[in-house]
């Protein structure tokens, strides 16, 4: 199998793709063809990813049965002689209804590698209509796969709370509300703005610390946004964390959170954080949007909130309140994940629908 990576590998996707091939490997003599981050700057990187997914592979084409793709670069999987596997976890809003047009190629493309694939393994419900939509006739095609987690490798074993809350200097007595993600911006607001909303709604509670894990474009917005509502000292910013060292990050987190904002793109996402808190054995406290309600099983294992500060900040309250809840929530998003979103479980799935069929 031959696996094109679209993105830096200090990327999410390049990540994603990079467990999942982990586990397939098992199944399948895997063929990397990926690009290292380097600092090189945006425009070297869109230079990069062009020539490697899109023009490469006329001239040359790493030998395979099977050809992998994330759909998250230039790749053309019809210049591809492979039998072709998409595995779509991103959706910017509902091709089905309205196709990408010649004058957007990037989205074009993607769209084009949904209609032309073998199989496309997609990450959720919403995507999975889309693309059943689009092949017509080969509906059989489309396999629902959720993004996963490395149940082992996030595991509650692997938390170092006591030492790394020291080393950030977060007192050892308060409860921390953590938050884990690519900080990008969207239709003037950030990822992640509505846990400082709802922080500012907690302020009179000197027992809760907010903990935030990540670095993106938006991140200066982030901080801004914290300072101007007076929660300075209520916030530790930790930056990026590489995936190695995260587990014990998580580990720090009473309470993790993940927000999504209304929308098709939210609704055809499947959160990797959500996944890593379920695994690390976190109460979760979640938007109640698409995926992330399959995730937490529908309020079992998880609270779910509707979109904004409110609800998102009388569920903080709630489980800031009642720690047996937190560790009752926390085992079962623990069992869940172990049964369920596990890489391992999820490679199984996909070797045996592709390899069923030959």
């Amino acid at each position: 199998m031959v696996v094109l990576y679209g993105q830096p590998d200090h990327l999410s996707t390049s990540y994603q793709t990079e467990q999942l091939m982990t586990a397939l490997a098992p199944y399948f003599a895997v063929t990397e063809v990926r690009f290292a981050h380097r600092g090189t700057g945006r425009y070297a990187t869109q230079l990069k990813r062009l020539w490697i997914n899109y023009i490469a592979p006329r001239f040359h084409q790493p030998a395979g049965k099977f050809v992998f793709y994330g759909n998250d670069g230039l790749a053309d999987l019809r210049r591809w002689k492979a039998t072709s596997i998409v595995y779509w976890y991103d959706a910017p809003w509902n091709w089905a209804s309205d196709p990408p047009r010649p004058s957007q190629p990037r989205h074009r493309l993607r769209y084009q590698n949904i209609r032309s694939a073998d199989y496309v393994f997609a990450v959720s419900a919403a995507q999975v209509d889309v693309a059943r939509t689009l092949r017509a006739g080969r509906e059989r095609t489309v396999t629902y796969l959720p993004v996963g987690v490395d149940c082992r490798h996030y595991s509650p074993a692997n938390g170092k709370p006591g030492i790394l809350r020291s080393q950030l200097g977060i007192s050892q007595d308060v409860i921390v509300v953590g938050y884990v993600g690519y900080v990008a911006g969207a239709a003037g607001r950030f990822a992640g703005q509505p846990l400082v909303e709802a922080a500012s709604k907690t302020t009179g509670r000197r027992d809760l610390h907010f903990l935030i894990v990540g670095f993106g474009p938006a991140l200066s917005s982030f901080k801004a946004e914290v300072s101007r509502r007076g929660l300075d000292s209520e916030f530790t910013f930790a930056g990026y964390v590489p995936p190695e060292e995260l587990p014990g990050f998580l580990g720090v987190m009473d309470i993790c959170i993940d927000t999504l904002e209304p929308g098709f793109h939210s609704e055809a996402r499947s959160e990797t954080k959500l996944k890593q808190y379920m695994a690390m054995g976190r109460a979760c406290i979640a938007t109640a949007i698409g995926e992330n309600c399959v995730d937490l099983d529908h309020g079992r294992c998880g609270i779910l909130v509707q979109p904004g500060e409110d609800d998102l900040a009388a569920g903080m309250v709630k489980l800031a309140d009642d720690r047996n809840l937190r560790i009752e929530l926390g085992a079962k998003a623990r069992e869940r994940a172990l049964s369920i979103y596990d890489w391992n479980v999820l490679a199984r799935k996909l070797r045996d629908t592709v390899l069923g069929d030959q």
